[in-house]
């Protein structure tokens, strides 16, 4: 009845009133139920709606003013409406039960006494109420909640703040990431530059490191020449003859001879290879320098490389000087031998006709070695099958030997002599039945399967894994109820602010829009019953229409309508200021003035800046700004301060 008549969103006494700390139990058990008392400006047009309520009980309280009620006795500790003269007339108040005992004898007719903790008596009545319904604390819970509006707009203006702070520093870590990029470019490059020169170095290095290599096998083979020089020498000393020691000799000198002059070769062109390698790495190492002039340190590193380079390349030139004069120095002692060369070459032909003779007579003796050693082979192999076949043999007596020395232990400790068994046993005894019986056996048993001993060890994981699944159950239930819990508090959180914005802005269109129209009345209304997933609906009646639908009104009657529902929404959440943009444009001078009106109004707290070709909206701002264009495509902009302006005309 109440949504009926548009008195849902009207405050309550409870709402209007301010209670001293500590007598809210006491003004509580004085009104009763006109706590709930509907506040209205008049009653009496009120009055005349009550006969289409059918049911419940409805208070209205004319408020008056606001305000102290004044007066003495309980008046004293209560602000609000001045109608509670009324309901609290002559109730005077009594810190405890005792002192109210001792004024009881002097109350006058319509007189009463209360305490601080709700006791009211009158000269021959006493009344107590200790219920625990909804009007129970509802003054205290009145003032709890001024106090959390505050607090939560004190909160609302920190967590803006904080909001505004957090804005700031995600700029400067945004701004910050930005140079941290560019410098990781730089290093990137500079890191890229150091890695090719270092690959570089390496190259070189290898080179280096493959001469020196190189260096060392000569050394090693003429140490080895050397050697086999001594040894010729030494050959020759012995008593083998002049001209086979000197063949050998010439052609060993020969052979090392092409093989130095080789290497030299190959020396040479490998020491060039090395030397434009490291006039490369000069140049590379000279344009690195260019590059990484900051990083001087590992310019000097290169330099230091460079220089050992340079160092092992002279060590390797005075080796190659040195391996020219060992050359000169081995074919010094050719000349000679030339000389004796011819002669020894027949010599040699006769030895190389005995040597192929000697070859095939020890090729003949190996062949007659190879056959004598298959023949061992085979009859080792013989004779490795027959010691395993003696051993097989060995193994099965013995078996079979403990095997009876088993049965006879057993059947001593029995009792029963094994000549004693022998004579008892049955003729028709047979060994292959009985091993048959025991192999059936055997199988019997062994279809049974084995004994799982692991069972219990299975067991025990299983029913740990079983109690970490219930746990896990456990807290996904839990976690599924707190975030059903978490959903139903948003809903409810979110239909109450969705609910009080409604009726803020609802209160708003229905103040703002009688004074824009001179009259009329519009509202919010709606569309469904759930708060979240109704529509809202404008209802607008301008003074003098009894239109069905906002539709059926004229252009400037919707912008005024849409001005009244912007600027209610503007209260609600007023910003620093508000820019219009050509709102008049629809409207005639009558609404212009109106609207002028309440802007105006409204601009003690909020700056206006808005866009306007009516001279009755310009004449309403402080400062004009406006742009012209004396010749064609040149642009000027024309600023003019209204008071300014009136001070020099009224001088």
């Amino acid at each position: 009845w109440l949504k009926q008549k548009r008195l849902d969103g009207a405050a309550r006494l409870a709402e209007k009133l301010q209670v001293d700390s500590g007598w809210e139990r006491a003004v509580e058990t004085v009104l009763g139920w006109h706590l709930e008392a509907v506040v209205v400006s008049e009653i009496a047009p009120r009055a005349e709606e009550l006969t289409t309520l059918a049911g419940g009980s409805l208070t209205f309280l004319e408020e008056e003013g606001q305000g102290t009620a004044g007066g003495t006795g309980l008046l004293q500790k209560v602000r609000g409406p001045a109608a509670l003269k009324d309901l609290l007339a002559g109730v005077r108040t009594a810190e405890s039960l005792a002192e109210a005992l001792k004024q009881r004898d002097r109350l006058a007719d319509g007189e009463s006494l209360i305490t601080r903790d709700g006791l009211w008596l009158g000269r021959h009545w006493l009344r107590v109420i200790r219920d625990t319904d909804e009007r129970a604390g509802v003054l205290a819970r009145e003032q709890e909640l001024r106090e959390l509006k505050k607090a939560l707009a004190v909160s609302e203006g920190a967590a803006a703040e904080k909001a505004a702070h957090l804005d700031t520093v995600r700029t400067v870590i945004k701004d910050l990431e930005t140079q941290r990029e560019l410098l990781q470019m730089d290093v990137n490059r500079a890191t890229r530059e150091a890695a090719e020169a270092q690959a570089k170095l390496k190259a070189a290095r290898s080179g280096v490191d493959q001469v020196e290599q190189r260096v060392k096998a000569l050394e090693l083979e003429a140490q080895e020449i050397t050697a086999q020089v001594r040894q010729t020498e030494q050959e020759i000393k012995s008593g083998r003859g002049r001209v086979e020691a000197a063949l050998q000799a010439l052609q060993k000198t020969d052979a090392e001879r092409t093989r130095l002059t080789a290497e030299r070769d190959s020396l040479r062109s490998k020491l060039e290879a090395v030397r434009e390698a490291a006039a490369r790495d000069r140049a590379a190492s000279h344009e690195v320098d260019l590059k990484l002039e900051s990083r001087r340190s590992l310019r000097l590193s290169t330099e230091q490389g460079l220089a050992r380079m340079q160092s092992q390349i002279t060590q390797l030139e005075q080796r190659r000087a040195e391996l020219k004069q060992g050359i000169a120095a081995a074919e010094a002692p050719l000349q000679s031998q030339e000389q004796e060369l011819g002669g020894l070459l027949e010599k040699r032909t006769r030895m190389d006709a005995e040597l192929a003779a000697a070859r095939r007579a020890v090729e003949g003796v190996g062949e007659q070695l190879r056959e004598l050693d298959q023949n061992r082979v085979t009859r080792e192999r013989k004779a490795e099958a027959l010691r395993e076949e003696a051993q097989q043999l060995r193994l099965d007596s013995q078996e079979v030997r403990v095997k009876r020395e088993t049965i006879v232990a057993q059947l001593k400790e029995d009792g029963r002599p094994l000549e004693e068994v022998l004579a008892t046993m049955p003729a028709e005894a047979d060994v292959g039945a009985w091993a048959e019986k025991l192999a059936e056996t055997e199988q019997r048993i062994a279809r049974l399967g084995d004994i799982n001993m692991a069972a219990i060890n299975e067991f025990a994981e299983q029913s740990e894994r079983k109690q970490y699944l219930d746990a896990q159950l456990a807290d996904l239930s839990e976690a599924l109820n707190i975030l059903e819990n978490a959903i139903k508090k948003i809903d409810r959180e979110t239909r109450t602010r969705f609910k009080e914005t409604f009726d803020k802005v609802n209160g708003g269109l229905q103040s703002s829009f009688p004074k824009l129209f001179g009259g009329g009345h519009a509202y919010l209304e709606l569309t469904g019953e759930e708060l979240l997933d109704a529509g809202v609906a404008i209802m607008a009646r301008p003074p003098g229409k009894r239109n069905s639908s906002i539709h059926l009104l004229s252009g400037g009657e919707k912008a005024l309508t849409a001005v009244a529902l912007v600027f209610s929404i503007f209260e609600l959440n007023p910003a620093p200021f508000c820019m219009l943009d050509e709102v008049d444009a629809p409207l005639d001078e009558a609404n212009i003035g109106r609207f002028c009106d309440l802007v105006r109004s409204m601009s003690d707290r909020v700056q206006f800046i808005f866009i306007s070709h009516n001279k009755g909206t310009m004449e309403m701002s402080n400062q004009l700004m406006g742009v012209t264009m004396n010749e064609p495509g040149v642009s000027r902009l024309v600023a003019v301060d209204v008071d300014e302006a009136v001070r020099i005309a009224a001088m």
